[in-house]
């Protein structure tokens, strides 16, 4: 078991806020809050996608916990220069806006695409479901 040593940290007030709200929603403490972002900040995240997000993060984990859907999702997260795509492999990705360079995977915050589609209670916009192609029925020989 590793140790653990107490560290003190001054944040804004709206970084705390939004911190307190995440505990909150996620039924965890905000000391776990905190480790699981720099654990998982300092695993997967390119160290210039953190740079670029810099003092925006309060705004970009303030709209993941506000926002009421996906459009004022990203709303909330353009205004914050930021803005969130569907990559190939299917997973949600943070991008910098206008520039739309991606950033990291949602998932780096916190969040998740089906977290996400189930308390926005839709699909990502323009995510097109994979179904399987129906094949054609045949009558008399026919394909019809």
């Amino acid at each position: 078991m590793s140790q653990h040593r107490l560290v003190s940290l001054r944040l804004p007030d709206n970084l705390i806020d939004a911190l307190s709200r995440a505990a909150r929603v996620q039924e965890k403490s905000p000391a776990e809050i905190v480790r699981a972002l720099l654990e998982a900040a300092l695993a997967g995240a390119d160290p210039e996608s953190l740079r670029t997000l810099g003092g925006s993060y309060a705004q970009v984990h303030t709209a993941l916990i506000v926002a009421r859907g996906w459009l004022d999702l990203q709303t909330r997260l353009r205004k914050a220069g930021f803005v969130l795509r569907l990559s190939d492999a299917g997973t949600l990705t943070l991008n910098s806006w206008p520039t739309d360079r991606a950033l990291m995977p949602i998932e780096l915050l916190g969040s998740n695409l089906p977290a996400l589609c189930i308390r926005f209670r839709a699909p990502f916009p323009g995510a097109v479901p994979m179904r399987e192609r129906a094949l054609p029925v045949r009558r008399e020989g026919k394909v019809a």
